[in-house]
Formats: structure tokens, C-alpha cells, sequence
């Protein structure tokens, strides 16, 4: 036995129920600072994410607290997110996105794992990221802010600094907004802040001609439904959320923990690695084919369904948002499903490429 463990909802963690803990376990709803840990006995802070935006460094730092975070955990899953974006509007708009330029914005684990793909299926992509250099893998992709807007795919994939000469609190403004190209895709999977959702509301009202996608929103759980409106798929911060993915994060912070109290003999965290057979009716068209193949191992329209109709009761919005994501029902990575025959040569090439079985 490890120890007592108390499960509250993220919400309601506060300084009350954690005082005489001795580890603090949380994900990105619940935020870290000198209010929540002052009076308390806390000495190890573990949260099973990949951003830190919800946690006071410097407090832990100065107070001795260790703390350890899952960077990365859910990168194959936000990954998988933008190309069931890609592969909805496609199916919806009649394009095909192999042909579509990319800019991705935010060069840490999830950025690179996109690019890392996109070079497999030999896209184009480039990268904005101030805080990389020529000794980055992508180097040769590295590009300003205004040369990743003119891109035909804008996909956000930064962390939100706030007070930083770098700073990307509202990165995306009015001014920026309206940079971007006639037609394009603007995906933003990071953190909600990074785009001015006001001036976004503003922008989409005006150009219906760009598709926007949003999983993260300013306000969070208290989300502008009025913003939902103009957008072509919404969701409520769970691009993240596949079972891998919460799997990996929780190791990691369970493995940091272990080791932060020097416990050697706990048992092993364990991980689900079963699959499941992939069948897909025929279709006409190799793209079509790997459409159907990705929306079929996640829908990412009912996840858009779902926030529609969580957020029709104003009263109710905030609790029915983080509803959804407390609720959350199972979802796969692609490496879960196993493709079986009947598929082009072609269509199962890009397929295993992004990673099915």
C-alpha cells in the first residue's frame, strides 16, 4: 500500500481538502500557487499534462516542492486530433489535404510530432517557434509568424506565456486575424487564450470563408457559446484525451512520484495494449478511403454534437463543459486499429504512416 488516497473532482481541490496531504496529484483545471499550498504539508505536485500554464513554478521552486509534469504524453493523440479535423472538412469540402500547405505554431513535442508526419506523407509544412534554433530538427522549416499565417493550414500548438518577451496571451489578434489567407484552416489545439477569441468572433462573422476549429477556448469552462456558432467543429479540450494518452501521463507522474519518496517496490503501471480490427466499407477514392478509415476510429463530429448540445442551456454551460471532459467516453489511438484487407495499396500506405496498425 502506497498510501491514503483521496479522488476529488478538479474544481473543487482546494486548500482545505489538500491540508495535510503529503502529494498532490491534478490535471489542468486545477491551478498550482502559494493559495492552494501554503498552509499545507504538500511536498511533491504531479500533473498528468503536457502544458504547465496552471502551475506556479516559481512558488514550487522557492518552497522546495517537487514537481513533475508529463510533457509530450498526449502529443500522438492531439496529432490525431488535427488530422481527423483535416479529414472531416475534406470530406465536407471536397479537397484533398495532402495537397494543403501547413504552418504549425508551436515547436515543442506536439508540433514537431505533426511535422514529423507531415514530412512522411511529403507535405508542406512550415514552423513557427521564437524560441528555437538551427539546432533544431526542423531547422530548415523555421519561419516568421506572417510566413506561418500565409500557409493553407494554421495549426496552434504553442504554450501560453503570459509576461514574456515572447509572450502568446492573444498571439492571434484582430490584426493578425486578418492576415490569414482566403480559404484556409485554423486549428487551435493548444491553449484557448492564444487567440483572441472576441476578435476571433469579430473575424468569423466576417470571412466565412475560413475554416476555424476550436478544442480550447478563453474562459474555460465558461466558454462564449455565441463563438461555438462561427466555428466549423468545436470541442471541449479533449484532443488530448485518448486512452494512450492519459495512460502515459499518469505513468509518468506515478513513476516521478515514486521516485520523489524513494519507493522502490510499488507495482507497475499498468497499460492497455490490446487492438481492434479496422473494417471499413469500400469506397470510391484513396482519400475518401483514409477519411472514412480516421473518422471511423474518432468521430470527431459527435464530439462537436456533444459541446452543441451542453452549451444550449446558458444557466448550465460552465458545468456542462467540464461535464464533457470529466465524462469523456473511451477513445483510441490509431495504433489500436488493425486495417484490414481491402484497401488500396495507397490509401493502407498513408494510413500506416499516421500510425495504424
Amino acid at each position: 500500500m502506497l498510501g491514503n488516497l483521496v479522488s476529488l473532482p478538479g474544481r473543487e481541490i482546494n486548500a482545505e481538502t489538500i491540508r495535510d496531504a503529503d502529494a498532490l496529484l491534478v490535471r489542468s483545471v486545477t491551478d498550482i500557487n502559494s493559495e492552494l499550498l501554503k498552509d499545507s504539508s504538500i511536498s511533491f505536485v504531479g500533473t498528468a499534462t503536457s502544458g504547465i500554464d496552471h502551475v506556479d513554478l516559481d512558488y514550487l521552486r522557492q518552497n522546495r516542492i517537487h514537481f513533475a509534469y508529463a510533457p509530450g504524453c498526449n502529443a500522438q493523440a492531439v496529432v490525431q486530433y488535427v488530422f481527423a479535423v483535416l479529414a472531416w472538412l475534406s470530406e465536407h469540402d471536397d479537397f484533398d489535404w495532402q495537397n494543403k500547405t501547413v504552418g504549425i505554431i508551436g515547436g515543442g513535442k506536439i508540433g514537431t510530432l505533426l511535422a514529423t508526419y507531415l514530412q512522411s506523407l511529403g507535405m508542406e509544412f512550415v514552423i513557427y517557434d521564437p524560441f528555437l534554433d538551427e539546432s533544431y530538427e526542423f531547422a530548415d522549416k523555421l519561419v516568421s509568424l506572417d510566413v506561418s499565417l500565409n500557409q493553407d493550414v494554421i495549426s496552434l500548438h504553442c504554450s501560453l506565456r503570459k509576461n514574456d518577451p515572447h509572450s502568446s496571451f492573444h498571439l492571434l489578434d484582430a490584426n493578425v486575424l486578418n492576415q490569414l489567407s482566403e480559404d484556409s484552416i485554423l486549428i487551435n489545439a493548444s491553449r484557448g487564450s492564444v487567440i483572441d477569441n472576441q476578435a476571433l468572433k469579430d473575424f468569423l462573422t466576417e470571412r466565412q470563408d475560413v475554416s476555424c476549429v476550436l478544442d480550447v477556448w478563453e474562459n474555460e469552462p465558461a466558454i462564449d457559446a455565441s463563438l461555438l456558432q462561427e466555428v466549423r467543429l468545436g470541442t471541449s479540450h479533449i484532443a488530448g484525451y485518448s486512452l494512450e494518452g492519459k495512460e502515459q501521463g499518469s505513468a509518468q507522474i506515478y513513476q516521478a512520484m515514486l521516485d520523489c519518496f524513494a519507493i522502490d517496490d510499488a507495482p507497475a503501471f499498468p497499460v492497455n495494449h490490446r487492438q481492434s480490427k479496422l473494417e471499413i466499407p469500400l469506397v470510391d477514392g484513396v482519400m475518401h478511403a483514409v477519411n472514412r478509415c480516421i473518422l471511423s476510429s474518432y468521430n470527431i463530429n459527435g464530439d462537436d454534437d456533444l459541446l452543441r448540445q451542453a452549451t444550449k442551456d446558458n444557466s448550465q454551460l460552465a458545468v456542462n463543459f467540464d461535464g464533457l471532459r470529466k465524462n469523456y467516453s473511451l477513445r483510441r489511438e490509431f495504433s489500436h486499429f488493425k486495417l484490414m484487407p481491402g484497401l488500396s495499396n495507397e490509401a493502407y500506405s498513408i494510413l500506416k504512416k499516421l500510425g495504424f496498425a
